[in-house]
Formats: structure tokens, sequence, C-alpha cells
């Protein structure tokens, strides 16, 4: 059991204003801590419900205070009327304090008893009290020191309880509280379930968010610390004696960067010394001879060396690890706060002077293969980024998502999720590339400045990827401006590239020269991936047999003698690839079988890139746009050259173990034939696709079954010798399906859930989530873009603890911060600006307000904002006589909205009462549009199909209404030729079979012909 000891003077005014959040170690004895009457809770053990209770004591006056500051900013008469009620449910609604009301539960428990206790109760003498009020004293008084120790009707417990009250009432507070810990360390050391110890310090870590904590343990607790709980000691207690605690990265401190000036302040502007530097990995390492392979330094290997010694050596820059066989380097302090002060063209800036997002080209790394990493709210991966490196970033740290895991709709008016009218939108970004010849043919995939960094860019894209196969995504896609260009990126071991449509043979050399470009060898495949004498290649498994498993096995093609080390080979595969480019750009007035040549060369060449990059160990995605999907389809010859482009080529990129398919099932030269290594067959031989596919465009989806029965028919195309079963095959089974399905945005939805450190979602939770997005994002139910959900879902902060759930209103913060064209987007683009300039102001907003803001006229003001407020997407706000407005993502009718009456206090009094059913939602909606539906329509049971056929007002509001009661199912389980359901959606069974896996296939080969163009 903890003990407290209570400050001299508990009163909260006493506490310092200067303190900030965190956790610092304080030397055992230094009684210099306690001068400022700091409380100290002692003895505290690894079960966190036995000290809570003290340190919630220890902090009552602070509580008291804090919420004594925000009742005045809600409302000045509420501590002088002492009317705590209606503050108790604003500490919800405008803080994020508690939990949603519900019909059990009108406020929560901690937000009612703090709201009496601050104000009610606030400076009494509970011995004065009569009987009742000292019995509502007691209750108000336990039920915030028993916060997250006992079960609560209505409250979360445990450490949600904490993360939910406490920290958001300190965080929107204006001091920070301070508390000196001693720790019990018997206690510690005897724990006998590290699971409790880990819990009580993962309370502390959250305490430590809202609470400058100062920890008193001996040297020998500090060291059980360090080896039983390692991550959590680095993250909290690595070098923070005295409140030294390291800076972040973007808050580099004055000492280290005036250090960085005084080393680099005279290098060459533009020299190699700051190249070098500024390739560096910013929280990771780089092995000396990937930076020797990459070519943006454009220095001579001595010079990297003599450079990397001289930063190490002379300026404090790097730290060398030359205990591994290859030297690796870090940047130190100095070195980190150097980055800072290198800006575009590689010069150098005064720390007075601006710092610069977005330094360099966009294009920093990771030390084998991390192509770039963001700067921006959420954090890339960690460590295992194409082989190795650390991300940067805040981990959600400044996004405002952050301060509460379900932030009330009404909260999502902030000044925080407006987009300056000039930046781009990510298509907009996407198609200004520049002139090749200038900017390059290839380029780093980055985004619009200051909303979508590099690494958040890589996992929108990543976001269409719905299978290791070939996903269909509808998407508006604007043209490049010049359609030669091409995007690349690489993080967590997962390389993508991106290009337009050209025509299938400009496409196939594209998408060849991408992948086997300088930019990716210098990142990707680099000599520590590869290896200097491809020993590194499948995980380092070839030992002497590098040459029988790339020549015979995966049929890497132009691989000869002197090929076989990382130099030769690179230089090898840019000489191919530049031989191709060539050829490109004469054969256009070449014959046919000149044609054919070049197309046979680069499937080759792209076959045996992605084959190398899966010797990597790195997955490679390609998206391929199309702008005008109906011109596309218009054009019968051009259709089908789009459609055998996907017959050929998708198969041709698939392996079985270090094997080539390809030469497995298609090969009919017999010198071909007679190379290749021999093949254990596993029961099932099943083959898998060395590459994925992504196409997306406006009506891509329609393409499905056709690139269904193109892939099918390579089938014909196996060797003759393998139908008939005389030789073994393998089978590959391509699945091809949607990427706008529900299916799809649930994988979205799991992954960025998981990422962000959320709880599991159940089936019901995610239903809601896909229902918001698809209202709000999509025109017809469970059906959106998952590029435009993958955006909103990375704009949100992290999870506060592990057993928290992503909300509706979470989900809804995110799409708050999209550009106005992403919102509910069957409406006209005037509609759409005027919901955007109220969603992202910070106070109600006037018709002058909302037509300046959104750049509309004062005639699309009136014929929008009526309709608005019908659907109750923005309600009024009467102030002064003048009708202002406020916007929500969420109507306050929907299921989803938590609510069951308007938000705003001003109601109209001729208004509708609040509906309880989706038909008395829908009439009254048909009533605010000025319909005049007949009786008939709306008498006993409603057919939503009829109502939205018989009233052509509701066109725009026909997804977005059914989306959000879920009147459409979307789910519908498909189901095995067995039985056996599938939880994946209507559309997992889409997949082609090609291939045969045994000899003795018997009847079973007519199954295999023609009609396995398995659409099932």
């Amino acid at each position: 059991m903890s003990q407290r000891t209570p400050a001299a003077n508990s009163d909260a005014t006493s506490q310092p204003s200067s303190s900030e959040a965190g956790i610092s170690l304080v030397p055992p004895g230094n009684s210099g801590q306690l001068t400022l009457d700091t409380p100290l809770v002692r003895q505290v053990g690894p079960r966190f419900t036995d000290w809570l209770p003290d340190v919630l004591d220890a902090l009552l006056p602070m509580i008291t205070q804090t919420a004594r500051e925000l009742a005045v900013q809600y409302d000045p008469r509420t501590i002088r009327d002492e009317r705590p009620y209606r503050f108790a449910a604003d500490l919800f609604d405008t803080h994020g304090v508690g939990t949603a009301p519900s019909a059990d539960t009108p406020t929560h428990p901690f937000n009612d008893a703090l709201a009496k206790f601050a104000i009610s109760y606030f400076d009494v003498d509970p011995d004065e009290l009569s009987d009742r009020k000292r019995g509502l004293y007691n209750y108000a008084r336990d039920e915030i020191l028993e916060l997250g120790t006992r079960d609560l009707p209505g409250a979360p417990t445990g450490l949600d309880a904490l993360g939910e009250t406490i920290v958001p009432l300190f965080d929107a507070g204006s001091r920070t509280p301070t508390m000196v810990f001693s720790l019990d360390g018997p206690a510690w050391e005897e724990a006998d379930d590290d699971r409790t110890a880990a819990r009580a310090l993962d309370a502390l870590a959250l305490l430590a968010e809202v609470v400058d904590i100062r920890f008193i343990c001996s040297p020998r607790l500090d060291a059980h610390l360090e080896r039983t709980h390692p991550d959590w000691y680095d993250e909290h207690l690595t070098d923070s004696g005295d409140d030294n605690r390291e800076p972040a990265p973007t808050e580099t401190n004055e000492s280290a960067l005036s250090a960085a000036w005084d080393a680099i302040g005279e290098f060459a502007p533009g020299g190699g010394r700051l190249r070098l530097l500024a390739a560096l990995d910013l929280n990771g390492e780089r092995e000396v001879r990937d930076l020797k392979a990459d070519t943006e330094i454009e220095l001579s290997k001595g010079a990297i060396d003599r450079y990397v010694r001289e930063f190490d050596d002379e300026h404090d820059l790097v730290d060398i690890d030359d205990r591994p066989k290859y030297n690796r380097v870090s940047l130190t302090d100095t070195g980190i706060a150097a980055q800072e002060l290198i800006g575009p063209e590689y010069r150098v800036f005064h720390p007075q002077q601006t710092h610069f997002d977005d330094r360099l080209t966009g294009t920093r790394h990771g030390s084998t293969g991390v192509v770039c990493w963001s700067d921006s709210k959420d954090s890339p991966p960690a460590a295992g980024s194409c082989g190795g490196g650390d991300g940067a970033g805040g981990a959600g740290a400044s996004s405002p998502s952050s301060l509460s895991s379900s932030p009330p709709s009404s909260s999502l008016s902030s000044s925080e999720h407006s987009l300056p009218a000039s930046a781009p939108t990510a298509e907009d970004w996407l198609a200004a590339t520049g002139e090749a010849s200038e900017s390059g043919y290839v380029q780093w995939l980055d985004g619009p400045d200051g909303r979508l960094g590099i690494w958040e860019m890589h996992e929108r894209f990543l976001a269409g990827r719905r299978t290791e196969g070939v996903t269909l995504v509808d998407e508006p896609v604007k043209p490049f401006e010049n359609g030669k260009v091409s995007y690349v990126s690489c993080f967590e071991d997962h390389a993508q590239a991106v290009v337009q449509w050209g025509g299938p043979l400009y496409t196939l050399v594209r998408i060849t020269s991408t992948l086997l470009s300088e930019k990716m060898f210098s990142k990707v495949l680099t000599p520590s991936a590869v290896g200097d004498d491809l020993d590194e290649l499948y995980d380092g498994a070839l030992d002497d047999a590098t040459k029988d498993v790339l020549r015979l096995g995966a049929q890497i093609g132009w691989f000869g003698e002197d090929e076989q080390e990382y130099d030769g080979l690179r230089e090898r595969f840019g000489e191919i690839r530049r031989l191709l480019l060539s050829k490109l750009a004469e054969v256009e007035d070449a014959d046919a079988t000149e044609w054919s040549d070049l197309c046979r060369d680069a499937h080759g060449l792209l076959a045996s890139a992605t084959h190398l990059y899966r010797a990597v160990g790195v997955d490679v995605t390609i998206h391929v746009r199309v702008p005008d999907t109906k011109k596309l389809r218009a054009g019968e010859r051009r259709y089908q050259d789009f459609l055998d482009f996907f017959k050929h080529t998708v198969p041709k990129n698939a392996s079985y173990g270090i094997h080539s398919v390809y030469r497995m099932l298609y090969e009919d030269r017999v010198d071909k034939l007679k190379h290749r290594m021999s093949v254990e067959f596993d029961a099932d031989a099943a083959a898998d696709l060395t590459a994925s596919w992504v196409i997306s465009g406006p009506t891509a989806s329609t393409f499905r079954e056709d690139v269904q029965r193109a892939i099918a028919s390579k089938v014909n195309d196996v060797r003759e010798t393998i139908q008939e079963g005389i030789e073994h095959g393998v089978s590959l089974a391509i699945p091809v399906v949607e990427g706008n399905s529900y299916g799809a945005l649930r994988r979205v939805i799991d992954r960025h859930a998981e990422r962000k450190g959320f709880a599991a979602l159940d089936a019901d939770e995610r239903r809601k989530l896909v229902r918001l997005a698809t209202a709000t994002l999509g025109e017809e139910p469970g059906r959106c873009s998952p590029y435009a959900l993958a955006e909103a879902l990375l704009s949100l902060g992290k999870a506060r603890s592990p057993t928290q759930s992503l909300r509706p209103g979470d989900l809804a913060a995110g799409l708050t911060k999209l550009p106005a064209e992403r919102l509910v987007p069957s409406l006209p683009p005037t509609m759409q600006k005027a919901l955007k300039a109220l969603l992202v102001a910070d106070e109600p907003l006037g018709a002058s307000d909302i037509i300046e803001r959104a750049g509309i006229s004062e005639r699309s003001y009136s014929r929008n904002i009526g309709e608005l407020a019908a659907l109750g997407m923005v309600e009024s706000v009467g102030e002064g006589g003048h009708k202002k407005w406020r916007a929500w993502i969420i109507p306050w009718w929907s299921p989803l909205a938590g609510v069951n009456e308007p938000r705003t206090d001003e109601t109209d009094e001729s208004g509708v009462t609040p509906p309880s059913r989706w038909d008395d939602v829908l009439y009254d909606i048909v009533l605010a549009l000025g319909c005049d539906p007949e009786y008939e329509l709306f008498a006993g049971s409603v057919d939503v199909d009829e109502v939205f056929a018989t009233l052509p007002a509701l066109e725009w509001w026909h997804g977005f209404i059914e989306s959000h009661y879920g009147l459409v199912d979307v789910e519908q389980p498909a189901s095995t030729p067995d039985g056996d359901a599938i939880v994946d959606g209507p559309d997992a069974l889409s997949s082609v079979e090609i291939g045969y896996g045994r000899t003795d296939r018997g009847s079973e080969q007519e199954f295999l012909g023609e009609t396995n163009s398995s659409t099932n």
C-alpha cells in the first residue's frame, strides 16, 4: 500500500505552473525536489490499484482548481450561481472528459461528481455540513478518488478511466501539476506478475502525459526496471535525470542548433559534405557501403569514407559503429540538429532563420532501403522498413483527435482542421509532375505540404491494394502533366510503383524502368540488402548456389559471370534498362516483329526485377492509373490491348519458392527448358505472385470480369505436357477484386486502427465505421474511396490505451480534414465548400463569413444552406437576432451520433420532434426539403427504394441516408463450394486459378480448360 505525504499547503495554487509533463529520475535523498510543497506519494508498488487513490487524493486540489477554471470558461455564472449540472455535460462536449451520455447515464458519473465537488463544495469544511450534504460531499469525493479502481455504472475502468477523465481534464487546463513518487524497490523486484507491473508503469506513463512526475528509486531498482521493462524504460527514463529530457527531433534545443551551426556553417553550399549529411537516417543507421552506392549523394567511395570520419572525429555529427562487418553510421544530437539547418539546394540556414519542413527533395531514407519518412502528424514505422531503419514523427501527438479517443462532434469545428485554400489535394499534387526531362522520369512519391507527408502518401496508395493479385478501385484520377513520369516509394519492406496507363508496351517498359531505376538501387536494392557477392539474397541462405538459384531457379535474365557481384548486377540491369528505353523511342515506326521482341524483353526484365525484389524480401505493388476509363473502354482495340496487358503480365510475375512460374508453366522453347533447376513439389504446389496490381480510374471496377476472363484464358497457354499430365505443374490463384467494397474498406480501417494502437474492432464497431465512411465519402451504401478513407485515418492520433476502441467520433474528426470535394461527393461543389467552411470553423458562422470562406456566391449560399440544415448536417445558432450555423460530419439523427435531438440549444420551435425510426427521419427530411409527398408513401410499411424513386429532391442524399441507417446489407457473406461461409465479403472468391498441381488429374483436366475462368 502506498503512503501519501501531503504538501504543507494543499491548495492548488501552490503548484508550480511552469512544469512540463513527463517523468524524470530524482537521486535518492535529494530533498531539493520537495522545496515547492510538492505532494509526495511513498511506497509506490507494482499494482496501480493500490496507489492510484492516494495519487488522486494528492492531485485533488489541482483537479478541483482545473475544473473551476474550465467552469469559468464555460459560463462565469456557473460558479457564482452554483449551477454544476450543465457544466458536467460541457466537460464532455467541449473537453472530451468522460464518455458520451447514454439512456442509463445522462452524464458521466465522474463528470457529475467533479462538477458538484468543484462548484458546490469548494473550500468548505465538511464537518460543518448537514448530514444530507455531508453524504453528497462524500459521494462526490469518493467518486473521484475511486476512479479506475472499482466499477462505476457507465464509467470506464482501469487505465481507460484515467485516459478518459483525468488526462483530458488536465490537458484542457492551463497548468501542469507536479508530484514526487517514491518507488517501493523490494515490491517491484519481487513482483511475480510482469503484466501487473507493466500495467502500473503504463498508468504512470499515462499520468505523465499531463503531470510532471519525479521518480525516487534506488540504483538497484533503476537497473531492475531497465532490465525487466526495457522498452518502457528507454521511452521514459533514459537520460531523464534532473529534467534533462531528450528533445524530440522537431524540438531540437538551442545548444544543439548552435553546435550544429558551428560545425556545418562553413560547409560549401551544395557540396558533398552537406549532401552526405542530409542522406543519413534521422533516427536510425545506414551502412557506409549503402552510402557509397547512393547515387543521389554523388560522391566517390573515398570521399564518403573521409567525410564520415571527419563528421565523427572533428564535428561530433555522427557515431560510427564498427563492430559489424560493415560500418554503420548514425546521427548524434548535433547531427540531427544539423539536418534541420540544411535547406533547399543543400544550403545551410542560421538557426534564427526559418526552418524547412521539407528541406530537401523529399527523399530521406532509412538504413537499408527506406525511401523516406514523414515529418507530420502520424509516425511511420520504426525498424523494419525495407530492411530496417527508424522512422520519425510525432506519433500523432499534434493531431487534435489525440486529445480524446472519441472527440464529440461539436468539437470537430476547429481551425486546426482547416486546409489552406492554396494547398492542393493529393490528386492535384500527383498530377503536377512537371516536365519529366527536368523533374525526372522517376520521382519519389510525396504529398501536399502540411497535410500529407511522404509516408502518409505511401500508406494512402497502399489502401488501394486489397489482395496479392489484382484490385480495381473506382477513383477519380487526374492525368499527369507528363505521362512519362512514374512515382516510387518503399516502407516496411513494401515497394510501390505508380504509373499512368499509356498503352501496353509503354506502360510495361515504364514499370520495368521504374523498379530498376537508380533511385530504387540507391535506397532499396542496396549493397546491404543484396550483398556484395549477392550473399544477402533469400536471407543469406544461398551460400555458393547463387548462380544456380538466380539463373536456373528464379530465371533472372541477363545474368552472366560478370553479374555475380553487386556492382556488376547493378550495372548490367542499368544497361538493359537504358537499352529498352532507347528502343521504345524508336518502336513506334518499327514492324510488328520488333514490337513483339521489345515486348518480350520488357516482360522478361520486369519478371527479373520482381523476382529480385522478392529475393531481398520486399513486396511489390504496381499502381496503374487510368484517368479516362470510359474512353479506354469505348475503343475496342485499345480495350483489348489493355486486357491483354494484364493477361500476359500478371501471371508472368509469379514464383513457386525460388522458381519462376512462367518457366515452369508456359515456356516452350527447348533451349530454355533445358536450363532449369530441379523442383521439389509440395502436396498442394501453390505458387505466389511476385507483384500485386492496382488499377484505378473513375469506373475501374467495371473492368473486373473482363480482366478475370482475360487472365483465365492464360490457362490455354500452359505447356501441353503439363495439361496432359505428363509433367508436374503448379497452381496459381490470382484474385481479381474490387477495392471500394465493404471488405476492402474494412481492411483499411483494421490496418490503421491497429497501427494507431486501438483495440481490435468487433463486427458491430467495424460496421458503424464503414457506414460513416461510405455515407461521407461514397455515393452508394457500402462503397467509397479507400484512398480518402486512409487519408482520414492517417490524420488521427494514437490511442491512449490498448483497450480503447476506434469510434465514429474519431473517424469524423479525420473526415473533417479532407478536401471539400471528398465530402458527400454526390453534392454540388458549392454545397461541399459551404459544409467544409463550417466544419473547420472554430465558432458558428453567419452568411457573410460562410460566403467568404467557402468562396461561393450569395445565391449559392441561399440555395445550399437550407438543404444542409434539412439533412441535419448544419444547425442554426441564434446570436443577437442573426442566424449563424455550425456543422457536423454526423447529423444528429444518425444512429452513429449518439444523441437523440439537435445539438444546438437554439432550435426552431416549429421544427419536428426528434424521431425514433429511420422512416420518421426520412419523412421529416422530406418535409424540411419542401416536398409534399403522397400520404400513401409514408403510410404503413415504408419502402425506402420507392421513396427515393418518387422524390427526386432526395437524389443527392440517397446513399447518405441509407448508409447512416444501414438500410442496405453491404456485407452478404460469400460461401465456398462446400458451403463454408467466407467472411471477407461478396468478392472474396473472385479468383482465377491457372496451372496444374498434380500429374494424375485424370478427369479433372476438363475443369481446368477454358471453363476455369473462376469468377465463382
